[in-house]
């Protein structure tokens, strides 16, 4: 059995299956292996020599994670709920951590790196807010910024030389 196989079987095991699906939650795949069909316009080129030969339309099969290096992915299941070009899946598996440093790099596959992420992603809060709730924040950021404005326009010239009790003169009758 190949490491990656067991990470996930130990991903069925912690974490489950999607309950309208029955789909594994999270998989473990390579990027240089997945491929989706999507629906659209998309130039065909010769594998050779990269010569255009024109535009296909319609359903393509093409490599998923076309602008990724080689690595390891933990996907997540998800609704497709308003991706245009694939509309024959009702679900799909979407990138959450693919093993890559910042330079794009591959990193190696750890066990504590998932289960570390998996379960932060999966203990997170999530706060839903109302309509009156997104009206209260916009609110306080306009009265901020309001208050920043007037911070400026209210703040004394520096240039300008302000009064003294010796330069100031006392008109008298």
């Amino acid at each position: 059995m190949t490491l990656d196989q067991v990470y996930n079987e130990r991903l069925v095991k912690y974490y489950g299956h999607e309950r309208l699906t029955g789909l594994q939650k999270y998989r473990l795949v390579r990027s240089e292996q997945q491929t989706e069909k999507r629906f659209g316009s998309y130039d065909v080129l010769t594998q050779e020599t990269g010569i255009w030969l024109g535009v296909k339309q319609g359903l393509v099969e093409i490599k998923k994670y076309w602008y990724l290096n080689p690595c390891w992915i933990v996907e997540r299941v998800e609704p497709n709920t308003n991706r245009k070009d694939i509309f024959y899946d009702k679900f799909t598996y979407e990138p959450v951590l693919p093993f890559l440093d910042k330079e794009n790099n591959s990193l190696p596959l750890s066990w504590k790196a998932i289960e570390f992420f998996l379960n932060r992603l999966e203990k997170a809060e999530r706060h839903f807010l109302t309509e009156s709730d997104h009206a209260v924040i916009e609110d306080k950021k306009q009265k901020e910024e309001e208050d920043k404005v007037f911070g400026i326009l209210d703040a004394p010239d520096p240039i300008k030389e302000l009064p003294t009790f010796q330069k100031s003169v006392i008109l008298g009758n």
